[in-house]
């Protein structure tokens, strides 16, 4: 009698060990997106800091690559897109351009819901972002978070939504590095089609 509850307990903690690990694997998600981010702070410009309010729209490219197992996800996340924003200065309305290049890297955990949804959330490690004013190049850094949710309804892809806020703090030039007076802080909303692939 033992030994058959014995043998029991065993067959049952062997068969969950293995339907843990049948559902369980490396993830692999790029995706394509559209963003919509917008602005309110201090600028810097030739003539020196004024409130400005900055908006810009573009494509953004990225992937998520971690783990998933029994419905969680965890891993990394590294985005990045080039945009023209377009600033608009407050005190008398006048209006200019600059371009960027941003790229993210971050953590993200999040859990597939049996319902065909899924969430997540993202911490930012780094957010660079690269410009040029006049003949000098810089480049603004950072960090941030997102919370994102996705329906996984259709075959093979998800469709997403995330919101996304950065605050960059440190400013670089030609390899001399310094804090800005005042952080730069942008939201971001991001539309995107993925591929999750559990491999």
């Amino acid at each position: 009698m033992r030994t058959n509850k014995t043998f029991k307990i065993l067959s049952t903690v062997f068969l969950f060990t293995l339907s843990s690990m049948a559902s369980a694997g490396f993830l692999v998600e790029p995706y394509l997106g559209y963003q919509l981010g917008s602005g309110d702070n201090n600028v810097a410009t030739n003539s020196g800091s004024v409130p400005a309010e900055q908006s810009y729209n573009a494509p953004v490219l990225g992937a998520r690559l971690g783990y998933s197992m029994l419905g969680f996800m965890g891993g990394i996340d590294y985005s990045m897109s080039s945009f023209d924003m377009e600033y608009e200065v407050k005190s008398n309305g006048a209006t200019f351009e600059r371009s960027f290049d941003n790229k993210q890297l971050g953590l993200f955990v999040g859990y597939e819901l049996p319902i065909l949804l899924r969430a997540w959330a993202t911490y930012y490690l780094s957010a660079a972002a690269d410009f040029t004013q006049g003949t000098s190049n810089y480049e603004l850094s950072g960090g941030g978070f997102a919370l994102g949710a996705g329906f996984t309804g259709l075959p093979f892809i998800s469709l997403n939504a995330e919101m996304r806020s950065f605050s960059y703090d440190e400013i670089e030039s030609s390899g001399i590095s310094g804090n800005l007076s005042s952080k730069e802080e942008f939201k971001e909303y991001v539309i995107s089609v993925s591929l999750p692939l559990d491999l």
